[in-house]
Parts: structure tokens; C-alpha cells; sequence
């Protein structure tokens, strides 16, 4: 359940992606009812009033984009980027397809990986190891978000793989990248230039083949100012597209939602 605040809650009804979904012919007075579903195969249910989904054509949309999906971190960023190991990857969902591309773009360029999938550092939660001032908590057991942008900040490049490509599926995945200080190298949506800042990520899917794209990653992590052009936008803030993307992040999703509730006049909303 998503909390929204009394006001709302008193004109409309959030359903979660659940097969526990409970469906209702809605009356004139009845709470509006709001189904959210934010994977990459989108559906409606098919009972809702409002659809929420990350793509703009849909209700309401709802980007990763937004600071829920950070809570909890540390987000103590280092200043000075590796030169000896230059991408950093995490992944604990060892989807096949994923993994074979992660391979091909990895085994040409220096790397640490950190997480379950293709890990070559000695094991989970070795991060700490590397960089024991990305801990949190000191008293407390540590877990792999919760140092998951300190440890992404001492790397130039960042990968990050969507589990499906499709247009405007873009999550968490390039956003950690982005708030880390890092330059994404990114595999997913066709579109993923309507949500992030100009010249900000490199693109993996406009290089004819893997071995162009490490040539081009290691020629830019040598020059200083080709790789500080990735860095430019910064220096501007949050604006464009990502800014954009932000304002309808999960974040802001509540207001949002009581918004389209009351263009669709409330409990009073025709059937």
C-alpha cells in the first residue's frame, strides 16, 4: 500500500501488483481504484480507474528516477576515480542473456564484479573490503545497498544492464550509476535519452560490436577531458530530460495520483 495521505485515501484505492487483488463493480461513492505495475511487461488489470506504469502513454507514470529508490545508502562518494580497474558491476539476478552480455563486454575491459553473477573479487559483500569507509553502520550487520553508491563512486564506469529492452524501461540501474559520480555504460531502453542529462551515459547499443565499445571506454577513462565531458551536465543541475524524469518519479507519485484523482471528480468519478 502506498501512502498518500488521509485526504486522498478518502477518494481512491491503490491495488498493488498481487494475485491476492481483490475485483468489485465500483459504485458512484466508492473509493477510485489505482493499479500500479512498474516491470518492463506492463498490464492493466483490467478493474482499475487509473493505470500507473513507468511509461508516459499509461494514467500516471512513475520513472525510477526518483530518491525512494536510494533510501538507506551511504552516500559518501569518493573524489578520486581507479585507473587500474575501470568498471564496476553488480548483479545477484543471473539472468542468462544478461550475463552472456555482461561477459562480452567485461572480459575487455579491467573490472571488479561485486555481486552474485559472473563475480571475480572473492565473493558477496567483498565491497566492504575494498573500501571498508563505504560502511554505514558500524554496529550493524552490513547489506549490499547499504554501501552500494560509495563503493560505485572509485569507478569511472559503471555497467548497467536492464533485464529487458524496451522503450522507457529505465530503472534504478542507471540511476545508482548517475548519483554515484560515475559514467553509466548502458544496455536497455531505445529511448533512454528522454530520461537522463545530455551526454551523460554511453550508449552501448550504437557501437557496431564489443571491441569498439572498450576501445572507446578505455580512450576516454585516458583522457581527462573527454571523460570530464560525460561530467558537464553536473555542473548545471538537474534539468531537460532528466528533470523531467524526476518530477514524475516515485517520489512525487502520491501528489500526482491525488491529482488525477480529483480531474476525475473524486468518489464521485463516472463509472
Amino acid at each position: 500500500m502506498l501512502h498518500v495521505g488521509i485526504p486522498c485515501l478518502l477518494s481512491l484505492l491503490l491495488c498493488s501488483h498481487s494475485s491476492e487483488l481483490i475485483f468489485f463493480q465500483r459504485r458512484r461513492g466508492d473509493p477510485l481504484r489505482i493499479y500500479m505495475d512498474l516491470e518492463a511487461g506492463r498490464k492493466k488489470s483490467g478493474y482499475e480507474d487509473i493505470f500507473v506504469s513507468y511509461h508516459a502513454k499509461d494514467d500516471v507514470q512513475s520513472t525510477y528516477a526518483g530518491a525512494l529508490f536510494h533510501n538507506n545508502r551511504n552516500f559518501q562518494l569518493s573524489p578520486f576515480k581507479r585507473n587500474d580497474t575501470l568498471v564496476y558491476w553488480s548483479s545477484s539476478r543471473c539472468l542468462p542473456e544478461r550475463n552472456k552480455l555482461a561477459r562480452s563486454i567485461l572480459s575487455l575491459l579491467p573490472h571488479h564484479s561485486f555481486g552474485k553473477c559472473l563475480n571475480n573479487v572473492g565473493g558477496m559483500d567483498m565491497a566492504l573490503s575494498y573500501y571498508p569507509q563505504c560502511i554505514k553502520d558500524l554496529n550493524g550487520a552490513p547489506k549490499w545497498w547499504d554501501h552500494l553508491h560509495c563503493a560505485m563512486s572509485h569507478y569511472k564506469f559503471v555497467l548497467a544492464i536492464e533485464n529487458t529492452f524496451t522503450e522507457s524501461y529505465v530503472t534504478e540501474k542507471l540511476f545508482y550509476a548517475l548519483d554515484s559520480g560515475s559514467v553509466p555504460i548502458y544496455f536497455g531502453s531505445p529511448n533512454v535519452w528522454d530520461f537522463v542529462p545530455p551526454n551523460s551515459i554511453i550508449d552501448g547499443s550504437k557501437f557496431s560490436s564489443m571491441q569498439e565499445l572498450a576501445s572507446y571506454v578505455k580512450a576516454v577513462a585516458n583522457d581527462p577531458v573527454a571523460y570530464a565531458e560525460y561530467h558537464a551536465w553536473r555542473r548545471c543541475g538537474v534539468l531537460g530530460n532528466y528533470a523531467k524524469a524526476r518530477a514524475v518519479s516515485l517520489d512525487t507519485l502520491p501528489c500526482r495520483l491525488c491529482e488525477a484523482v480529483s480531474r476525475k471528480d473524486g468518489r464521485n468519478a463516472a463509472l
